[in-house]
């Protein structure tokens, strides 16, 4: 074990630790290097399904289209399902107003 690394310990079901013997057995490397190898690929595939923000079709298309409606990023469900609104319009700056939470 060189300085970089760090001792752990983890339970296998049975199966799962037979298999990783085999392996190991197989391609003649010790369990913990199997295991490692195992974490490390997982991790990469994990890490590689970071989202393309700049290329996303839906973000892209923000702003193609204006619905005159000033609260539809905070009542959507109320104008797309009638739902109660979450929020009011209050006050006027030119012709934008806020959104605030709406009080019952």
């Amino acid at each position: 074990m060189s300085v970089a690394e760090k001792r752990t310990q983890v339970y296998f079901p049975i199966d799962l630790h037979k298999r990783v013997k085999k392996k190991a057995k197989k391609e003649s490397k010790s369990s913990a290097a199997i295991i490692r190898e195992a974490v490390e690929q997982y991790l990469e595939k994990d890490e590689d399904k970071e989202i393309d923000w700049e290329n996303d079709p839906l973000v892209k298309a923000v702003g193609f289209f204006e619905s005159g409606v000033g609260d539809l990023s905070v009542n959507h469900d109320f104008h797309l399902y009638g739902m109660k609104p979450t929020c009011q319009l209050i006050g006027t700056k030119g012709d934008e107003k806020k959104a605030s939470p709406k009080k019952e």
